[in-house]
């Protein structure tokens, strides 16, 4: 019979495996039975099934450090093609149909990350297409990181790739064509990585072998037990418990494990919806079999699985709808559920849906309903706890959340959401907790590495805060504002070299407070003899950032920023620079300036006003920042205020929120049409007798300029702010007001009229 497998030019398919032999070999056999390669090596320890591989032996490879370490500086010497497709055991060829030769012109291809929503996206290692280019360029000495290693290439080291080795990664688009992980597919493409995807390509009757195929180390993962809980919400109940009893023997006292399968023991009215094996001939009566007829994997994009009349094949439709975030097809297919009968998980799903798309009280009410028909199954509270969440309601939520763990006393992302919401409402040691458990389940969490770090830094931490703190850059909210300027040369990430007769790059990152608050370390770093600029991507701040002490250059736009020898994200800094105390805070202030001449003519205008204060007033900040219905208060809790006599008071709020002005009785100078930018609202500032605003970038302008500001605060404060402190080692000349209680503005709104009163006897 004529072999009819496409031909992959030039490439080499290759396994490096020393731990998970069998699926390995497993993985090899299925890609090579897809496509025909150039070459085919299996890498590994053991030789005893390579899938039809040539073996090449290597000692064994103890965990993903050395793995890394060996893809980046070892591959090269066993590749002679172009280009290696890198698969792994739990990533694979799974559409030959989707082959492209467009592949090749890329030197890194892998899936795209979905956390990661800047240029730099590109990609998971798990199913990878490299060029031997590539792995030439990664012996560049320069290259000195290695773990993990995709993320090594694609972000930390790609701009000296690109600019040093002319490296091109594959764009987003040709990504999704080509695999896909966290982000689920819009279509077909040729390979796919993680093991919780595997229920997509796992028929029924293979899932013994492949779970007896296991090392223990993977029966005991996160991702194990995320396969199992995928299984059992498509009622595809004997592939779920075959996994679960597995694991439990390996594992005899993973309460989690037996809760999952106690969940679904008592189960023989559902084992009717369970879909056949894709193997059994299809119910239609068709005569074909599933895989082939009802249960066929569709050809055409925007689908995996072809619908059917089937509850459970309609609810697994529904789910790769929504996991590949097509919310309309989803939310379709999860009515067409309902529409055959109750079904706890569509209403569940649906209610999920209604809160991604910021219907949150539309969201509680589905879940509750799903809660009503099953009240098992621990997402179901945590979902809740987020649809409550949204709505504000945060006590309500840490029971929910509590519900859901007492379920499943392993359940990682149920501890993170309590500890966040424990965070919000003041109880630190109780959030703390949280996240430990939260982590110590599963170490790659990053929403909790980073929210721990949140609350270290809250409790003066600053030892522990600081390193935690670098998680952010992984973090999905926070991971668009990473993305890496145009930049000339081959910049390496700053780690804390010497910085005499070197050009450092500060990449500003977050709000305009972040980058005056951080900007001081510029003067510290110049004093190191480094010559010190700054990227940032507000074009308003950037001319009051270039009066920062120690700051050479400010670059902002899209033009290419001239060589330097680093670069290094601006909030990365006290941890660069070993700010491990509250008394090793830089806080020689100011550290910014105002030009003379900027302020003259709000000095002339300032002595025109009778009155003994000239106090500038902010009541609000941008209302696209998350926190801001707890920071911001309206300028009408604070009239109280207005009523002190000799006290002239003067708008320092831009933007959203000025148009309270109207509603308050007393008039409140206003000359926001004259600042066009910060700087002009700087130099104004720079002449008041007293600044007093909420938590935006007015109180962190003004404690720069080493003004005397009073800042307001919320209950539960930003991290920067600690905890139970009138002052700040941040910034000398700052007095600060707290909420007694969430939400107490009024409270002190009266501190403030107190303190008011006191300065003006």
């Amino acid at each position: 019979m004529p072999n009819t497998r496409a031909t992959v030019a030039a490439t080499t398919v290759c396994v490096i495996d020393t731990q998970t032999h069998a699926l390995a070999a497993r993985a090899m056999r299925l890609s090579l039975t897809a496509l025909e390669f150039a070459d085919a090596l299996f890498l590994s320890d053991s030789g005893a099934d390579t899938g039809g591989a040539r073996h090449i032996a290597i000692p064994p490879l103890a965990g993903r450090a050395a793995y890394s370490r060996f893809v980046m500086k070892d591959l090269l010497r066993h590749i002679h093609t172009e280009h290696v497709l890198l698969i792994q055991w739990d990533g694979y060829v799974v559409n030959p149909d989707a082959w492209s030769d467009e592949f090749l012109r890329h030197d890194y291809i892998g899936a795209r990350w979905g956390f990661h929503e800047d240029a730099h996206c590109v990609g998971n290692g798990g199913f990878s297409l490299r060029s031997r280019r590539l792995l030439e360029a990664l012996q560049d000495s320069a290259i000195d990181r290695f773990e993990p290693e995709d993320v090594m290439i694609c972000r930390d080291y790609r701009p000296l790739l690109e600019s040093r080795h002319g490296i091109r990664f594959a764009p987003a688009g040709v990504a999704d064509r080509f695999s896909f992980e966290t982000t689920y597919p819009q279509s077909r493409p040729l390979g796919f990585h993680g093991l919780f995807n595997m229920w997509l390509f796992l028929d029924d009757t293979e899932v013994a072998d492949f779970v007896a195929a296991m090392p223990a180390s993977v029966q005991g993962s996160i991702q194990f037990l995320s396969l199992a809980k995928n299984f059992i919400d498509l009622k595809r109940l004997d592939a779920a418990r075959t996994l679960l009893e597995q694991r439990l023997r390996a594992f005899p006292v993973d309460t989690q494990c037996a809760a999952m399968l106690d969940s679904i023991k008592d189960s023989s009215d559902q084992r009717a919806a369970v879909p056949p094996s894709r193997n059994a001939p299809c119910s239609c009566g068709s005569g074909k079999r599933f895989k082939h007829c009802c249960g066929q994997v569709d050809s055409t994009p925007g689908a995996l699985m072809a619908p059917t009349a089937n509850p459970a094949a309609l609810l697994q439709q529904a789910m790769a709808d929504h996991q590949a975030g097509r919310l309309a097809a989803a939310r379709q297919g999860y009515e067409s559920v309902l529409a055959l009968g109750a079904d706890a998980m569509a209403e569940h799903y649906l209610g999920v849906i209604e809160m991604q798309q910021q219907r949150p009280v539309e969201g509680e009410r589905r879940i509750r309903g799903a809660l009503a028909q099953r009240d098992d199954l621990p997402d179901f509270f945590n979902n809740l706890g987020l649809c409550l969440r949204a709505q504000g309601r945060l006590e309500e939520a840490v029971v929910e959340y509590r519900k859901a763990v007492a379920l499943l006393p392993t359940y990682a992302p149920a501890w993170s959401n309590l500890g966040l919401d424990l965070h919000k409402l003041g109880h630190l040691d109780q959030a703390l907790a949280a996240f430990d458990r939260a982590l110590a389940l599963d170490a790659n969490l990053t929403q909790a590495r980073f929210s721990r770090a949140l609350v270290q830094l809250t409790l003066g931490d600053y030892a522990q805060g600081w390193a935690g703190y670098e998680s952010r850059r992984q973090c999905p909210e926070y991971a668009a504002g990473y993305r890496l300027p145009a930049m000339a040369g081959s910049p390496r990430p700053w780690q804390g070299e010497p910085l005499a007769g070197k050009n450092l790059l500060l990449i500003a990152e977050q709000g305009i407070g972040d980058s005056l608050q951080f900007i001081r370390y510029a003067k510290t770093l110049a004093d190191q003899g480094g010559r010190i600029g700054l990227f940032v991507r507000q074009a308003h701040v950037a001319g009051l950032l270039r009066n920062v002490h120690g700051l050479s250059d400010v670059y902002v736009g899209e033009a290419v920023i001239p060589s330097c020898d680093y670069f290094c994200h601006l909030l990365s800094l006290p941890h660069r620079c070993g700010t491990r105390s509250l008394a090793a805070v830089p806080a020689d202030v100011p550290y910014l300036e105002v030009p003379i001449d900027s302020r003259t003519n709000w000095r002339r205008r300032l002595d025109a006003v009778p009155a003994r204060l000239r106090v500038g007033l902010s009541w609000a900040g941008n209302p696209s920042n998350p926190d801001d219905r707890y920071r911001s208060c309206s300028l009408q809790a604070l009239t109280g205020l207005f009523e002190l006599p000799d006290v002239a008071w003067i708008n320092l709020q831009l933007g959203a929120g000025r148009e309270e002005l109207r509603s308050v009785p007393r008039p409140i100078l206003d000359w926001g049409d004259e600042q066009t930018d910060f700087a002009e609202t700087a130099a104004l500032m720079a002449e008041l007798d007293l600044i007093i605003t909420v938590d935006t970038s007015i109180a962190h302008a003004a404690g720069a300029l080493g003004r005397p500001v009073w800042i307001l605060l919320q209950h539960s404060a930003d991290f920067r702010w600690l905890l139970d402190r009138t002052d700040s080692p941040w910034y000398p000349s700052a007095r600060l007001f707290r909420q007694p209680r969430a939400g107490d503005w009024p409270a002190v709104a009266a501190d403030l009229r107190l303190a008011l009163a006191h300065v003006l006897c």
